[in-house]
């Protein structure tokens, strides 16, 4: 899953991107350009916060997309600084996204799905810098939790919450029920979630942990 902003000098169009589908998020009409910016991004606070990192701004003119990335660059550094879950990938796709015909035209192009394959990569690698972290850290790997029993207790538990689980297309595959009951409940309770195809770096790191790696708040 990932965002698409349709950056235009008077109007922001957002979408949702699903892995067969986009659906319409909200539409921002431009005021002065800070308040325009700013009302962007407080729309992509709360979705990068769920876990859906992967930002691509679509906007012909190159201008639009550098004005609304000096914005954050200025103001919102946070989004954009390594080593923390809540940080986000944005990525400029030079094309329209203002209605619903621009938008099916641009994700069946091919550029784009390469553009949208890199931008996902870049954010999990994101997270798993910050696992690496953890088990680097002799307090951090107290966080961390690999079976899913564990992380089904906490989940449904008390005390420290997730903050994500990373679960392998191939360990959901052999978990199906248990892994979509555990990603369902933990979504709906706020916990970032990714299913991650194995043939990634990705993949490959959290396959040596069995295929699932919880990562408990700190």
């Amino acid at each position: 899953m990932a965002t698409l902003v349709g950056l235009e000098e008077d109007q922001a169009s957002i979408w949702q991107i699903y892995s067969e589908s986009v659906k319409p998020f909200k539409l921002i009409q431009a005021g002065d350009e800070y308040g325009f910016y700013e009302s962007i991004v407080d729309t992509l606070r709360p979705i990068i916060r769920q876990g859906v990192r992967s930002v691509l701004v679509a906007a012909p003119d190159e201008k639009d997309y550098e004005g609304f990335m000096n914005h954050i660059r200025k103001h919102h550094g946070w989004l954009l600084k390594g080593g923390s879950l809540n940080t986000a990938t944005f990525e400029h796709v030079p094309k329209p996204a203002a209605d619903a015909n621009q938008v099916r035209d641009l994700i069946k192009s091919r550029s784009f799905k390469e553009k949208l394959t890199e931008v996902s990569q870049e954010d999990i690698g994101q997270v798993v810098d910050v696992l690496e972290e953890h088990l680097n850290d002799p307090e951090g790997i107290e966080t961390l939790l690999f079976t899913l029993r564990e992380a089904e207790d906490a989940v449904h538990g008390d005390e420290k919450s997730p903050e994500y689980i990373l679960v392998t297309e191939l360990f959901r595959a052999r978990n199906r029920r248990r892994t979509d009951r555990l990603l369902q409940v933990a979504a709906n309770k706020g916990v970032k979630t990714r299913i991650i195809k194995p043939d990634t770096p990705a993949g490959a790191r959290i396959s040596q942990f069995g295929g699932l790696v919880c990562l408990l708040r700190e």
